[in-house]
């Protein structure tokens, strides 16, 4: 068996899925933050009986060994879903299937203090809540026993989330159910939820309002734009971008995702579902501002289901190992200031009265970069007059 965190102590190797503290018999682990905001088990080590199940049920390995050939350019025929969608509007789809036969759909949504949770819904009117993506690692909470719970009644139950995560309660369950739908989202990364509240904070300091909401992917402007959208609790809003720009440049991510065994073809979910970056590459005929899905089906139960479902969506299908290459099949290099800015977070020198000042700071391009990216600013200026 490869080195779990409990044989390595190194953070790269825990995903934070908990699995570990839930199977204890002695209940002797427990999940706790440490100064970049990420969850990591601790032990009792005078309560431990030694029975290894931590590292039994250690969920951080791809145990997959085929890669996957079946993928999609997907979207949604429904023009209000698609709206409210972070690309192509899939997960209405399946949300819609599991509750039209009774299930519950688990997904993440952020709660009056925005933060991001896992929770389920037994309505599609509730699973709307769970819509849009949530650029921060998402707290499980007791998730994988409700679902166990659900599963045991024979109710069918939708789970989506990181692939990570979804590992964890495949582990959890340490069992096949025919009635559990997996749906992993093609992720980037992790971002520290510590980071994300203290950027809450630090924009309530500054506008002197509170955040009622974070648009990471919000269509206002289009699918491919790329700053987000903050509401305010006096219905106004702004574009900021700050700790997006950290999260796609890899600076507040956790650890194990610059390591991740799931950022690979080799899916473990029923399907995969993300934005379709790289189409114009792939089908440049293909033009949609409204967004489009990238799908991947990975089981026999997934093709069952999606013949079920294909009638609602727009359905195309495309090769595979070229749509890896533009998403995110693979890891990515750490920022290079990621551990100064993680040290002075713990430190207080970055805290919630300035940690928009640091994010910005430390992810600004270089004189040279920006010099270049202003050329090609005037010279697309100059042949779009011309």
């Amino acid at each position: 068996m490869n080195e779990t965190y409990f044989d390595s102590n190194n953070k790269k190797d825990c995903n934070g899925c908990g699995v570990c503290a839930y199977v204890c018999p002695k209940k002797c682990i427990k999940m706790e933050e440490d100064t970049e905001g990420f969850l990591y088990p601790s032990i009792t080590k005078n309560e431990c009986i030694k029975c290894n199940k931590c590292k039994i049920f250690c969920s951080n390995f791809n145990l997959k060994e085929e890669e996957n050939e079946i993928s999609y350019l997907a979207k949604n025929i429904s023009k209000e879903e698609l709206e409210f969608s972070s690309s192509g509007g899939i997960f209405y789809i399946l949300a819609r299937y599991t509750i039209n036969k009774k299930g519950v759909v688990f997904g993440v949504y952020y709660n009056q203090e925005m933060v991001a949770v896992h929770d389920y819904a037994e309505t599609f009117e509730s699973c709307k809540k769970f819509s849009g993506s949530k650029y921060v690692r998402s707290d499980l909470k007791d998730s994988y026993i409700y679902i166990k719970d659900f599963l045991n009644q024979n109710r069918i139950v939708l789970f989506t989330g990181t692939a990570c995560q979804i590992a964890g309660l495949k582990k959890y369950l340490n069992k096949d159910y025919s009635n559990l739908i997996l749906c992993d989202i093609l992720c980037h990364a992790n971002p520290s939820p510590k980071v994300f509240a203290q950027y809450l904070q630090n924009l309530k300091i500054i506008y002197k309002k509170k955040v009622t909401n974070v648009a990471f992917r919000s269509k206002e402007t289009g699918w491919r734009n790329q700053v987000p959208i903050i509401y305010f609790d006096d219905d106004t809003k702004i574009q900021e971008n700050s700790y997006f720009r950290s999260f796609v440049l890899e600076m507040i991510n956790r650890p194990s995702c610059n390591s991740c065994v799931f950022a690979s073809k080799r899916r473990i979910s029923d399907f995969t579902i993300g934005d379709f970056w790289g189409i114009e590459n792939i089908l440049p005929n293909y033009d949609d501002s409204n967004g489009v899905s990238l799908l991947t089906v990975n089981s026999i139960q997934g093709e069952m289901i999606l013949n079920e479902i294909k009638d609602q969506m727009e359905l195309i299908e495309i090769n595979y190992k070229e749509a890896s290459d533009y998403n995110h099949y693979q890891n990515v290099m750490v920022h290079k200031k990621r551990n100064q800015f993680f040290e002075e977070l713990s430190n207080n020198k970055i805290n919630e009265t300035n940690i928009i000042k640091y994010m910005k700071k430390y992810t600004q391009d270089t004189f040279h970069k920006r010099a270049i990216q202003k050329v090609k600013r005037n010279v697309k200026k100059i042949l779009k007059v011309s």
